[in-house]
């Protein structure tokens, strides 16, 4: 991809500000970051139903992360401002709960454009170096 330019930077600014200004996607960041502990999607659907306040900030959280790497995936956002700010994107975290609510739910492509953007981090990473 292109090196940033000020109108990736307008439309990820737009869209952060989007995210921030949200209360449910709010809880369901802090969620995941400070209560999510689940390993597997086994573990996850026992603890989190559907229906459940866990489940709801899961899809909550990762609805966003799809909007933002769809656009990320279609060049309309620069991956690297992307990777810049958040890194890996939690795909460790929430990858195994999301291949299996794919099976769970029939849907193979549920979440699709935020795997595919996460496995790009770590190439990514090898090209930048920490700054510091």
């Amino acid at each position: 991809m292109s090196k940033p330019t000020r109108e990736d930077a307008s439309l990820f600014l737009q869209l952060l500000s989007i995210m921030v200004n949200d209360k449910d996607m709010d809880k369901a960041s802090k969620w995941v970051s400070e209560e999510l502990d689940k390993k597997s999607y086994d573990d996850f659907k026992l603890k989190y139903p559907k229906g459940s306040e866990g489940y709801r900030n899961f899809q909550t959280f990762g609805g966003y992360l799809e909007t933002l790497c769809t656009l990320v995936n279609r060049e309309l956002i620069s991956e690297d401002l992307l990777f810049d700010l958040w890194g890996s994107l939690t795909w460790e975290k929430l990858g195994p709960i999301v291949q299996g609510m794919r099976k769970d739910i029939e849907s193979p492509r549920y979440l699709e454009n935020y795997e595919v953007v996460a496995k790009r981090y770590p190439a990514w990473a090898e090209r930048n170096p920490p700054k510091v």
